[in-house]
């Protein structure tokens, strides 16, 4: 059977008829267009009464359809496929095949769709068993994933537009799916931040520190405490390969102090508390790939590839930096090209939560701010607290003070505002500490 041979001329027939005879039938099925057809001639006829809907002319008959065609140099080319005998006869004929009901019609839409979607997959899978063939093909991977995706998203996507009174209970639905306590989105381990934001699909939130102030731990933190939630998590490291993440997640889950743990001065009751660790990271949905070196298309294809093989629900980025500070990406330009793939096509197109890290300057703002502002939700700043913050607040108050700068979603703090935490690193943990009571300046 040839790719050709997937079709469905009776439906097509059957759409060509109905618009004939009830024009406006074509505002159901925007969707469907000239190239699912697979009879040219339906093709043309389809061409020619979508533009005259669209114009506002609604008697189709054999000159309309003719003079349409023959109205513009994007379409002349198809006037030579039909005559006015030709479209007379099909005319004629159309009593018999038009059907009348909106239900009716959007029917033989799609089975005239469903034969395309058929046609199309099996052309591209062709296309990409051509391509493994074809040793001079690069990115391979990622010409897969994006061929088949822009088949699947053409005949998936829908123009029926409902009304608001439709579609409100739905909203209201999903709304009060994703509340929480007080919150919507998946929860941070820290209550306060949830009040500011919280980690939602599509969304991208950028946790920034001068260098070597726990940003690596931090994130680290915050992927154990999703996989608690029983989400899906790839965690992109530039920073530390696996083994190394694999010792910090250990000391964390265990308790251990980690100088401890990798050395191996450790106690037989905490091997088994290293054991347990261990058996309970098996359970989780979470994969840890170090990319040291990766461009942009490779971490496409890793997301995509961790998507349809094992579900995603939240990607964490350690982190964006550019080729300046001894980055895993070629360039500065690159930087750009990253962050607006994580946010736009990986978070928004895919549907999935990302969070991330990035370098602050000693003067509290983003290194490559330009870069990375432009497409971050929400950016968090994370500081030590001076000695003096320290007094004022209480020790019981924390050691570190984190605090919303930008934040496109929801409220961010004023300045001298700041969400109190402890930091502990020799365990590798990021807790919530008591917050401080503001302290009045009368």
């Amino acid at each position: 059977m040839r790719i050709d041979d997937i079709k469905n001329v009776n439906s097509e027939a059957g759409v060509i008829a109905s618009l004939i005879h009830n024009p406006e039938l074509y505002f159901n099925s925007e969707q469907l267009l000239p190239n699912h057809f697979s009879d040219r001639v339906n093709r043309c006829i389809y061409v020619a009464i979508s533009d005259l809907v669209k114009r506002g002319i609604t008697n189709v008959d054999a000159y309309n359809i003719i003079e349409d065609l023959n109205s513009s140099d994007a379409t002349r080319k198809y006037a030579d496929v039909v005559t006015l005998e030709s479209l007379q006869e099909l005319i004629d004929m159309s009593d018999v095949l038009a059907r009348n009901s909106v239900d009716e019609y959007k029917m033989l839409v799609s089975n005239v769709m469903s034969a395309a979607q058929r046609r199309d997959t099996a052309s591209v899978l062709k296309e990409c068993y051509d391509m493994c063939f074809d040793l001079n093909e690069d990115n391979i991977e990622q010409k897969i994933y994006t061929a088949i995706d822009d088949v699947m998203t053409e005949f998936t996507t829908t123009n029926d537009i409902p009304e608001y009174r439709d579609v409100i209970d739905g909203c209201w639905e999903e709304i009060k799916s994703r509340q929480g306590f007080g919150y919507s989105g998946i929860p941070f381990k820290f209550p306060s931040l949830n009040e500011y934001v919280t980690i939602e699909k599509g969304e991208l939130v950028i946790f920034a520190a001068e260098a070597k102030q726990g940003k690596s731990m931090f994130l680290l933190n915050c992927a154990i405490d999703l996989l608690k939630q029983d989400k899906a998590v790839l965690y992109l490291d530039s920073e530390l390969n696996t083994r190394l993440f694999t010792a910090r997640v250990l000391a964390h889950l265990s308790g251990i102090e980690y100088r401890r743990l990798v050395a191996g001065g450790y106690t037989d009751a905490e091997a088994d508390l290293i054991e347990e660790a261990i058996k309970w990271m098996k359970t989780r949905k979470f994969t840890h790939i170090y990319v040291p070196s990766w461009d942009v298309q490779s971490i496409y294809t890793a997301v995509k590839k961790i998507q349809h093989t094992q579900g995603l629900d939240v990607l964490i980025v350690d982190y964006f930096k550019d080729s300046g500070s001894e980055s895993a990406w070629d360039s500065y330009a690159e930087l750009g090209k990253f962050v607006d793939l994580v946010k736009n096509q990986i978070a928004g197109e895919m549907g999935i939560a990302a969070i991330g890290a990035a370098q602050a300057t000693v003067y509290g703002r983003l290194a490559d701010s330009a870069k990375i502002s432009r497409n971050a939700s929400t950016i968090c700043m994370i500081q030590d607290k001076t000695q003096e913050e320290v007094e004022m607040d209480g020790v019981e108050c924390g050691n570190k003070k984190l605090r919303v700068v930008l934040n496109r979603n929801g409220m961010q703090h004023a300045s001298g505002e700041y969400i109190d935490l402890m930091f502990d690193g020799n365990h590798i943990q990021y807790n919530e500490a008591k917050q401080h009571q503001p302290q009045s300046p009368f």
